[in-house]
């Protein structure tokens, strides 16, 4: 299994480089699909059950809350921000039917959804490990799923570029 991370981790940072053009969407959902599950496969050999249900995703919070208490390595970290990231991601991929994109502007994974909205499921973890509990990745989840901003959240829309342009000839 971690043969598997290191491999996915490393394709995900040769598309980063300049050398090499960004990996395309589909390529990118192969990746973290492949990266969620190894995500489940190897916290279930730790006791812990992740399900593709999202009545599992609060699982996530606790997982995360646990593991930061744990005090791991810098490179213990990333990979399980990497690797929950994509679990995160990939629940809202199965469950919301938003898709697994590349985003060459950030040169990051990313969800998105039917009419553009973007997320970032693994910045979302990786503040969820370094900030702690304000970062709600339920909550994250139910954006994704309805649409609506849970109450006492920041969280906002951006429109693309595109949008401003067209905003701006009307």
């Amino acid at each position: 299994m971690t043969a598997i991370r290191i491999n996915i981790e490393e394709a995900m940072v040769r598309a980063k480089s300049h050398q090499e053009p960004p990996p395309s969407d589909a390529d990118t959902a192969a990746y973290m699909r492949e990266l969620a599950e190894v995500f489940v496969e190897h916290s279930r050999a730790e006791g812990y059950s992740f399900d593709w249900d999202p009545a599992f995703i609060h699982h996530l919070d606790n997982y995360c809350t646990e593991f930061t208490a744990s005090k791991p390595s810098p490179e213990v970290t990333h990979s399980v921000i990497m690797s929950a990231g994509a679990y995160l991601g990939e629940m809202i991929v199965r469950n919301c039917g938003w898709a697994w994109v590349y985003c060459t502007d950030q040169k990051a994974a990313a969800v998105e959804s039917p009419v553009g909205v973007r997320g970032y499921p693994h910045n979302k973890v990786a503040k969820r490990i370094h900030e702690g509990t304000v970062h709600d990745l339920e909550a994250f989840f139910q954006y994704a799923a309805t649409g609506e901003a849970p109450r006492g959240s920041t969280a906002r829309v951006i429109k693309p570029s595109w949008w401003q342009r067209l905003r701006a000839r009307a």
